[in-house]
């Protein structure tokens, strides 16, 4: 059955960096700050929200274009303009889902003219970051953005594709008929995958029209 909905990742999925928030703290030079954030967020013992709010605080002070100059060098996955130009040339409706933020997902929107976008918010003044965060996309958030996505579209499982590459990425799995993992970092994604992509999405194009999930003309 073709494709009608495609629900991707950015982060790790499209993108090269596997964490815009990472990426940029390396990039400033405030990762070891990060380190704590992060350690504290996996031993369970702040939020995603709360990791989410001390991390973006990080970057109070910084201009927002010049985050943004930053993160435009941040390269796509070879093989991602591929397939999400492709996935627009067969009609396919494209959403992102991530748990980064707009400042990342924006400028793939509107590169590739893409439909849909779910993603976080960090609040600026007068063009400078504030150290503000609206957190858009809890944890669950991903999934009900796709099956709400789904029940407004009137598209079936059976007609939608989700990419993602780690385990934040089951539950986008969960909503979708056809699964694609990139570069998977839990063996329960690549368990749950119908096709695996290594070292990059080249060939995922390919592969959907062999098996008539997509056309291209």
């Amino acid at each position: 059955m073709r494709l009608r909905l495609a629900v991707l990742d950015v982060d790790g999925t499209l993108k090269q960096a596997e964490s815009p928030y990472q990426y940029v703290h390396g990039r400033l030079g405030c990762a070891h700050l990060a380190r704590v954030n992060r350690e504290l967020a996996l031993a369970v013992q702040i939020s995603y929200g709360e990791w989410l709010r001390r991390d973006v605080r990080l970057w109070a002070g910084q201009p927002v274009a010049h985050i943004r100059r930053l993160l435009a060098e941040n390269p796509f996955l070879p093989g991602a303009p591929e397939l999400l130009r492709a996935l627009k040339r067969a009609g396919v409706v494209v959403a992102l889902v991530s748990a980064g933020f707009t400042l990342n997902t924006d400028p793939i929107m509107a590169e590739f003219g893409l439909d849909y976008c779910l993603a976080n918010e960090l609040t600026a003044t007068d063009g400078v970051f504030d150290g503000g965060s609206i957190n858009h996309v809890p944890e669950g958030g991903k999934a009900a953005f796709a099956c709400d996505l789904m029940a407004r579209l009137g598209i079936p499982p059976a007609q939608t594709l989700a990419v993602g590459d780690t385990a934040g990425d089951l539950e986008l799995f969960a909503c979708a008929g056809l699964r694609l993992a990139v570069n998977p970092t839990s063996p329960a994604l690549r368990a749950a995958a119908d096709a695996v992509f290594e070292p990059d999405l080249t060939g995922a194009v390919a592969w959907l029209v062999a098996r008539e999930y997509l056309w291209t003309s």
